[in-house]
């Protein structure tokens, strides 16, 4: 059938196509059929950057950019929409800028909802929290989108305060928080350790019965109590959990560690194992930290020798500082 498609070069049937395949993941069925297409035009194409900023393929989206407009396309609003969302993930603020001034020129800026919310997110992902509130405050138009790409930004550049304020003044004008901004404001409870609305949201989201429901939720949970020093109640939430993930395991384990418990990570570790969960890089970065406070070398030893056969060591400098500290801490300077 798709054969007979292209063969047909019946375009919005092949930019219906690839949109299916970028919708299901299916990155790569997508760019067959794009790459196949005898023509393409500008919903192509965009349906092909979307395709690729959606699932965090940023260069590439970026990559098709160029190739479009090198092939005399001409973006409009929703190509740069999906730019915005690449540029915002690779931290590249001068491209975002560009895009910005362009917006201004063209005036789509003036009651596009989504280019506002794509600006103002773009530059909360690279830092500029004053710019993306200054394109907040000046678009005549917000949606729940608008607050959510603010908060995350105030709160992914370690910002809890103003995230929570942020919060505060969403809900007084009248936007009912999704589990995404729940997630965004349980993480910024965590940070600030303002644990009086982190348990003021959790009951908010038991009433709705998210906890059990959305994994995401729950993790956030449980992570805000591990954060503010309330290892028991995070446990209890984490036994809630109806099918607790890495995100879970890793949010105890950390939570022990920083916490003094090391002997508690190492055995929540073991039970995480038991369940056939995988360790990732922050699983072991955390255990590496917890032998190093036990001075527990054959341990580490152990954890070393699994990161060299997994071969988890040679990019990720996180592991390797971990690897070094838990070395020094058990005396193991020659190692080290």
């Amino acid at each position: 059938v798709i054969v007979e498609m292209i063969k047909s070069n019946h375009s919005s049937l092949l930019n219906t196509l690839i949109h299916m395949y970028c919708n299901c993941g299916s990155i790569e069925d997508a760019r067959k059929v794009f790459d196949d297409s005898p023509k393409q035009d500008i919903v192509t194409w965009n349906a092909m950057i979307a395709g690729y900023a959606q699932y965090g393929f940023s260069e590439e989206a970026l990559t098709c950019f160029s190739r479009m407009k090198k092939e005399g396309f001409t973006p409009n609003a929703a190509t740069f929409a999906c730019i915005l969302k690449a540029c915002g993930k690779l931290e590249l603020l001068e491209m975002g800028e560009q895009i910005h001034v362009q917006f201004r020129k063209d005036g789509l800026l003036e009651n596009n909802i989504a280019m506002g919310n794509a600006l103002v997110d773009m530059y909360a992902k690279c830092g500029m929290l004053v710019k993306a509130q200054k394109v907040f405050d000046d678009h005549p138009k917000r949606d729940v989108i608008s607050w959510i790409a603010l908060i995350f930004g105030y709160g992914h550049h370690g910002l809890g305060d103003e995230a929570l304020s942020c919060f505060v003044r969403m809900q007084a004008a009248g936007f009912e928080p999704d589990a995404i901004t729940f997630s965004c404001i349980l993480k910024a409870c965590g940070n600030t350790g303002s644990v009086d609305k982190g348990q003021e949201i959790h009951a908010e989201v038991r009433k709705q019965g998210l906890i059990t429901n959305n994994p995401m939720i729950g993790n956030a949970v449980v992570d805000m109590y591990a954060k503010c020093d309330m290892l028991l109640k995070a446990q209890q939430v984490f036994d809630e959990l109806p099918t607790p993930n890495i995100v879970s395991w890793n949010a105890m384990i950390s939570g022990y560690v920083q916490n003094g418990f090391s002997s508690q990570a190492l055995d929540c570790f073991a039970r995480m194992r038991d369940n056939d969960i995988s360790p990732n890089e922050v699983t072991f970065a955390c255990i590496l930290k917890a032998c190093g406070n036990l001075r527990l070398v054959q341990k580490g030893e152990e954890v070393h020798t699994e990161l060299q056969k997994l071969r988890l060591l040679e990019k990720n400098i996180l592991l390797g500082n971990a690897l070094l500290g838990m070395y020094v801490k058990c005396g193991e300077i020659g190692k080290a």
